[in-house]
Formats: C-alpha cells, sequence, structure tokens
C-alpha cells in the first residue's frame, strides 16, 4: 500500500485571499398579487421586486456585488449600515455570503 499523496500541498503563501461580503436582505411579503420585494439592509440603495424570493435574491446579489466592486476599485470604504436596517413586522430576512 502507498501512503504518498499525489496531489500537491497548497501552503497559505500560494492562495489567494478572496474577499466575502454579508449581504444581508430583508424581504417583505407579497403584495395582494403575489409579487415579493426586497432591499439590502447593509447597504442602502439596493432593492429588487419579482415573483420569487429566488428572482429577488438574485437581482439584490447583482446589485450588491456590483457596488461593493465599484467602492473596491476605486478604493474607497464601503458604506456599510451600522447598524443595518431592522426588518419590520413580517419581513424576513437572509444573510448571503458574496465573493468578489
Amino acid at each position: 500500500m502507498n501512503h504518498q499523496n499525489p496531489l500537491p500541498l497548497i501552503s497559505e503563501g500560494d492562495g489567494q485571499n478572496v474577499p466575502v461580503y454579508s449581504c444581508h436582505v430583508i424581504l417583505s411579503r407579497p403584495d395582494n398579487t403575489g409579487r415579493l420585494s426586497g432591499r439590502t439592509a447593509n447597504l442602502a440603495g439596493i432593492s429588487a421586486e419579482g415573483t420569487s424570493e429566488r428572482d429577488v435574491l438574485t437581482s439584490i446579489m447583482k446589485q450588491f456585488k456590483a457596488a461593493v466592486q465599484r467602492y473596491a476599485q476605486s478604493n474607497q470604504s464601503i458604506p456599510f449600515l451600522d447598524p443595518p436596517e431592522a426588518p419590520g413586522p413580517g419581513d424576513v430576512e437572509r444573510f448571503i455570503p458574496v465573493h468578489l
């Protein structure tokens, strides 16, 4: 039996550090037509509407990632809201890790 590992080992210095940001989303109850709306609780100005939670979250994540990338590329600090916006009655929260 051969106990040698044929795969190369990666040291800490070999890998790239990939930034990960938390996209904190608040989803509101569906309206009377069944449409959902959502907004980011930790970064102002990002919102979306859709017919499913998946559609809303996908749109919000794309907007969030684009905004964070713009701040990073221009060497600006990201204006995260601290504390983040609180959900209202009937709202639900989602926390989504976003990699740049």
